[in-house]
């Protein structure tokens, strides 16, 4: 089957986990980055997946045609983020440490200005960054 990001970004996916997993490693696999793999752990709005590229966990939580965030216990690569960007077709508009000290990714169909100013001045918030 083949998929992209309309199957369940642009457009709300079956609120079945299987077909979510199915529908993003599809997606990343055509985008080139093979080695990603992702487990739905939550199939309704907001969305989960907890995933794993090149041994590193990050999870991916998204609001379809509003939001989508990634958090990584470490930093992430550049190519992944290259890859969630090529997928989604834009940039994020901002990183950003969690207050759990996750490294956190935001791409914004709205660019993201109500967000970015609700995190502004909050201190666990660290290291706040526009990226757009």
């Amino acid at each position: 089957m083949s998929t992209n990001a309309r199957t369940w970004f642009y457009n709300e996916p079956e609120h079945r986990p299987y077909f979510i997993e199915e529908r993003l490693n599809g997606t990343f696999w055509q985008a080139r980055l093979t080695q990603v793999i992702f487990d739905c752990v939550r199939a309704e709005p907001p969305f989960l997946c907890l995933g794993m590229w090149r041994g590193q966990p990050f999870e991916v939580e998204w609001e379809p045609k509003k939001w989508l965030i990634v958090r990584s216990p470490q930093n992430l690569p550049d190519d992944l983020i290259a890859g969630f960007s090529r997928v989604l077709g834009f940039k994020p508009a901002f990183r950003y440490q969690d207050p759990e000290g996750r490294m956190t990714y935001e791409w914004h169909l709205d660019g993201g200005q109500a967000r970015w100013q609700a995190i502004q001045g909050v201190p666990s918030y660290r290291q706040p960054q526009r990226l757009n």
